[in-house]
């Protein structure tokens, strides 16, 4: 039945319409005359223009209020000489009690170089009431009770219990199949923020004594670098000599940087050149923090 409306519809429209070689015509409105709640009625909408143009109706995404959208019937595009003619039936549905709703849709023409918003006719509907809203609208016989009533609060403890042991589950889940990664991405991370305070501190060290070489300044730059190399390397080294430092297979390059401090710092012997051995030392830390980050980044 809807179908044979649709169809007539468009038909008759199609009948009635005829323009100029220039003019552009955009027509609709209701095709019935009431509306009853949440029941399907139909908005007709059509376009005569010229056939070098192009016009776009409104989709399902397009502004229906007080309406909403349900489906849509199309005809396609009839040519008569230059000019084309379209046409849609919307079927639209209403929740709205007003008792006259209206609606106008739009139609988007658009030309070589310019585009044009159209409007059909504003249109109207009226609501079919099927309860008097009077009736239902009398609230003055009613008795009011506005007295507070404690209500004692429910809580679902077997659903909480439920979503613990499901979070649980996935923690577990995922600290089996990502445990290592995620440590490991901890612990590089603080590997490169301790680096990075060790070489703000240490940086002043070493300008101060590039410019005012002094037994004090050496001290306090060889204690700074000892601590931060003793949590890199998790070994004792600020308790070590510079011999037992040494000893260790990855220490073979710091022999000439450390006996030279070493000389400033117990034997008084102040070098001009001292502050680069701790440039050296600088250098040194910083390799081995990445060879530390390497190695874990390779899953080791």
């Amino acid at each position: 039945m809807r179908g044979k409306l649709v169809s007539l519809t468009l038909f008759l429209i199609f009948q009635s319409s005829f323009i100029s070689a220039q003019e552009v015509q955009i027509k609709g409105g209701f095709v019935q005359d009431s509306l009853g709640l949440g029941t399907d009625i139909h908005f007709w909408i059509t376009a005569a223009y010229p056939a070098q143009m192009e016009i776009f109706f409104a989709d399902s995404n397009a502004n229906f209020s007080p309406f909403e959208y349900a489906s849509k019937y199309y005809q396609p595009t009839q040519l008569r000489g230059d000019i084309a003619f379209d046409s849609t039936v919307y079927a639209l549905q209403s929740f709205e009690i007003d008792l006259v709703q209206y609606l106008q849709l739009p139609a988007y023409l658009v030309a070589a170089k310019d585009s044009l918003t159209l409007f059909t006719p504003l249109d109207s509907i009226y609501f079919q009431e099927l309860v008097p809203i009077a009736a239902v609208s009398d609230t003055t016989g009613l008795i009011q009770n506005t007295a507070y009533v404690s209500v004692t609060r429910f809580f679902n403890f077997p659903l909480f219990w439920i979503i613990i042991a499901v979070i649980i589950l996935i923690v577990i889940l995922v600290a089996a199949i990502y445990g290592k990664r995620i440590r490991r991405a901890f612990i590089v991370r603080r590997l490169k923020k301790e680096q990075r305070l060790f070489s703000n501190s240490f940086a002043p060290i070493v300008e101060n004594l590039k410019t005012s070489p002094d037994q004090q300044g050496a001290e306090k730059g060889l204690i700074v670098w000892k601590k931060y190399m003793e949590r890199l390397e998790a070994k004792p080294i600020s308790k070590l000599t510079t011999k037992e430092i040494l000893a260790f297979e990855f220490t073979n390059e710091l022999e000439n940087p450390l006996n030279s401090i070493d000389r400033s710092v117990y034997g008084r012997f102040i070098n001009e050149e001292l502050y680069k051995s701790f440039q050296a030392l600088d250098e040194y830390a910083q390799h081995r923090c990445n060879v530390q980050i390497e190695y874990l980044k390779n899953g080791k």
